[in-house]
């Protein structure tokens, strides 16, 4: 699937502003920017509705008092069907200004691993700006990151969005895309390449803390994939004791050797492997949810998860 191109966005928007003439959404005087691919599926084309559903997400969890995290894990489909585990971990957190979105690329049609040098990111009544310094040092400190925009086509960093911009509406990202899906165990990726990854990311969280400009990483993945109930939630028990423990090595045999249908096994071990870097030895898995109450249907199932490692 392909982003919306601009002018589709643009004929959308001011289709329903009040003066037709007048665009609505903030960014496309920006041909560099990337358009929005779930607005209108997976979550509204109105602002204020989108608003709407992620605070009414984000209340329903019911915390008075975020923290400050090193770093999550969310899931990312649509806001009816992992939104409610996403708010779970969202809603805790206290956002800084600055993110790494760290995610999987399901299609693989780009470079296998890629960073986002483009314009802002386009949701509804919203631009979410690129934090150009902090992409610049990502790019540094992992140089196999290839500057592509098709690996960012698709959903996986854009459902991160409406949470980050409802919680940080002054926040600046930088996205990076590993290929990795449900399909795939660990593509290209052993134990010391994942530590490698760990440890640059880690170099660079230290620094950016350092200078007085924190970073939260916030890595995406499901989990289990169109399996049924009863093997979604025996599965993801066991991936999610894997993660909570940062066994990254646990982890990679589990999904290897059982062919685990989890779509970013890659991205969460990275994020593992940074954590272990900082001197952590395990991450609170918050939540853990799947699409059966929205699907209700026991035959194909997704799980979803919610974890944090607290400042």
């Amino acid at each position: 699937m392909r982003s919306w191109p601009l002018a589709a966005v643009l004929a959308l928007v001011t289709a329903c502003a009040p003066d037709a003439e007048t665009p609505v959404q903030p960014g496309l005087d920006d041909p560099d920017a990337r358009a929005w691919t779930k607005a209108g599926v997976w979550y509204p084309t109105d602002p204020d509705e989108l608003d709407d559903d992620v605070g009414a997400l984000l209340d329903a969890v019911g915390v008075d008092q975020p923290r400050a995290a090193i770093a999550i894990l969310t899931p990312h489909a649509g806001l009816s069907t992992s939104g409610p585990t996403a708010a779970e971990i969202y809603a805790r957190v206290e956002l800084p200004a600055r993110v790494v979105i760290l995610a999987p690329d399901h299609w693989g049609d780009g470079a296998p691993a890629a960073i986002w040098t483009g314009g802002p990111w386009l949701i509804p009544g919203h631009a979410i700006e690129i934090d150009d310094a902090l992409t610049t040092t990502l790019r540094e400190a992992l140089p196999e990151l290839a500057d592509d925009r098709i690996p960012f086509e698709n959903h996986e960093e854009e459902m991160q969005l409406p949470f980050l911009q409802y919680l940080q509406p002054d926040v600046r990202i930088a996205a990076i895309a590993i290929a990795d899906n449900s399909r795939s165990f660990f593509p290209a990726f052993d134990a010391a390449r994942i530590e490698a990854w760990g440890q640059a990311l880690a170099d660079v969280l230290v620094a950016e803390a350092a200078a007085g400009a924190p970073v939260l990483l916030v890595t995406t993945t499901d989990l289990t994939h169109r399996e049924t109930l009863d093997v979604q939630v025996a599965e993801d028990a066991q991936l999610l004791e894997h993660i909570a423990a940062l066994d990254v090595d646990g982890l990679h045999e589990y999904v290897t050797t059982q062919e685990i249908s989890i779509c970013g096994e890659v991205p969460t071990a990275i994020m593992m492997a940074t954590l272990r870097a900082l001197g952590r030895d395990s991450i609170e898995i918050v939540a853990s949810g799947s699409d059966y109450h929205h699907s209700m249907n026991a035959d194909s199932v997704i799980g979803y998860p919610a974890a944090a490692a607290w400042q």
